[in-house]
């Protein structure tokens, strides 16, 4: 059986019977986007890499407390999220950074387009650094990792009602900030 066309349930089942391949294949299919997530709610490299690693070893350890019909994914988000906030508690975060060049929104191919993609995406940037924490995170959760309301709902510990409102008013923040430069 191809080991990648396991689902996140049957690979957390393995990794919890001792099959530490499935505990590999879980952090093969989750690391980039866990730490992206870090990297964006901190925008710092080393404290997103220090929250990624921290967040990787509470799965492992922490595995068994992942309770029965709880998605995995919502679940590691959660364990990010709380490994976010106490980087944050702990005042660890050093610098802020730009993001990656993965997020390109025009071809490069002139001059011009590299200008203004790059203008765009320091707008961007800092417009969505300037959020309130908790929209900055769901926001992120839910345009950048593609988590759904119920999801987001989950990782944050709120309602999905909650959710929606903070998505409508940091979209709301984002349009107002960016309205100058459309």
């Amino acid at each position: 059986m191809n080991t990648t066309s396991l689902s996140d349930e049957e690979l957390v089942s393995q990794f919890r019977n001792g099959h530490l391949n499935g505990g590999s294949l879980l952090y093969s299919r989750y690391k980039n986007a866990i730490y992206s997530f870090c990297l964006r709610m901190l925008a710092d490299s080393e404290s997103a890499k220090d929250a990624t690693q921290e967040t990787f070893l509470k799965m492992m350890t922490k595995i068994q407390s992942l309770e029965k019909g709880m998605a995995f994914k919502s679940w590691l988000f959660s364990v990010a999220r709380n490994e976010v906030l106490m980087v944050v508690r702990r005042g660890k975060i050093i610098s802020m950074e730009k993001y990656d060049d993965e997020n390109t929104i025009f071809d490069q191919s002139t001059p011009l387009s590299i200008t203004i993609q790059s203008e765009i995406h320091d707008k961007l940037a800092e417009a969505i650094r300037r959020l309130k924490p908790a929209y900055r995170e769901a926001y992120m959760l839910r345009e950048i990792e593609g988590l759904t309301y119920e999801e987001i709902a989950q990782v944050t510990e709120s309602s999905v009602s909650a959710v929606k409102s903070k998505l409508f008013k940091s979209r709301a923040a984002l349009n107002e900030m960016l309205a100058p430069y459309m």
